[in-house]
């Protein structure tokens, strides 16, 4: 029994690229053009929710941790 396929999964690339600025709290528009191609890579893989946003955050987390200790 496949439980992915009852999982929300976003509409259309547009509603999930939306909800990821929302949950990132950072327009999109923002971001840079290796962060955006990441976030298309992943939604042309996948509009299951959970596992977007799981490897959203997991990417812009470690970018985070690894610039805070960066000099």
């Amino acid at each position: 029994f496949d439980t992915r396929k009852f999982e929300y999964h976003f509409p259309t690339v547009i509603a999930a690229k939306l909800a990821i600025a929302d949950d990132l709290a950072i327009p999109l528009a923002r971001m840079s053009d290796e962060d955006r191609a990441f976030i298309d890579s992943i939604l042309t893989e996948t509009l299951n929710r959970s596992e977007v946003l799981a490897r959203i955050r997991d990417y812009f987390r470690s970018r985070q941790s690894g610039e805070d200790h960066a000099g």
